[in-house]
């Protein structure tokens, strides 16, 4: 109030400014690019599960219905790594090298997908306020049912989704998957960050729809030697893939 500095600031990177402000002085508005995925890091236990030789990129746990990704054919589980010439090395880079396309380009969008790099055409469309090129997950869930199927590798206690569970959970009827009943503390999965409630969709990029084939698809991952398991979960209204080393399990 008298003018002196309280010891709050912030700053605008040079680059990022000059930009928008480019962007001001030709149309007196600012447009940012949509691409329509929810995307995470890609960490050194994630790209062991797909993998990837290290980690970076931006890996899509889930793309948005009628979107330009979705149009343009990115699949969930696909890595992006390079984007209208720029190389893509974490979340943040492509966010960025979206927003900072105009609406109705045409880009290159280079893609890690089951182990093989691939490149495809993207539209990039026109960012609403309420869309985001990145979000996370939403809190935990718990459920509760009185049988389920055990993963001991991992610390995991799965159970298949009832009508109960899915009233409890505010899940659409049609959702398939293992419930995360419940989370063994001192192993390997409450390390990585999943949580009761939790329900997984997909094992290795393989679709589940039972507490079995979810076990048994955790099962056949570590007979094959990998060091860890990749995990698609659906959590609140968001997707997240969720890297689980069997090391630690």
């Amino acid at each position: 109030p008298n003018g002196g500095s309280v010891g709050v600031g912030f700053a605008i990177p040079s680059d990022q400014a000059e930009k928008v402000v480019a962007k001001l002085m030709k149309g007196g508005d600012i447009e940012y690019g949509y691409l329509g995925v929810q995307i995470q890091p890609v960490t050194p236990d994630v790209a062991s599960a797909i993998g990837l030789d290290h980690p970076g990129g931006a890996l899509v746990s889930q793309v948005t219905d009628g979107s330009p990704a979705a149009k343009a054919g990115i699949e969930t589980g696909d890595v992006i790594t390079g984007f209208g010439g720029q190389e893509i090395k974490d979340p943040k880079d492509l966010s960025r090298a979206v927003a900072d396309v105009s609406p109705g380009a045409k880009e290159t969008v280079n893609i890690w997908r089951k182990g093989k790099a691939m490149q495809i055409s993207a539209d990039v469309g026109r960012n609403a306020e309420d869309q985001k090129t990145a979000s996370s997950g939403n809190e935990g869930r718990s459920p509760s049912a009185e049988q389920g199927l055990r993963v001991p590798s991992l610390g995991l206690g799965l159970t298949d989704l009832t009508p109960d569970i899915r009233d409890q959970l505010n899940l659409a009827g049609n959702q398939r998957g293992a419930v995360v009943e419940r989370v063994n503390p001192d192993k390997a999965a409450s390390a990585a960050g999943i949580q009761p409630g939790d329900v997984i969709v997909g094992v290795d990029q393989t679709p589940v729809k039972t507490a079995r084939q979810a076990n048994q698809a955790i099962a056949e991952a570590g007979k094959s030697g990998k060091k860890s398991v990749l995990l698609l979960i659906d959590r609140g209204d968001a997707q997240i893939f969720v890297a689980v080393p069997f090391a630690a399990g």
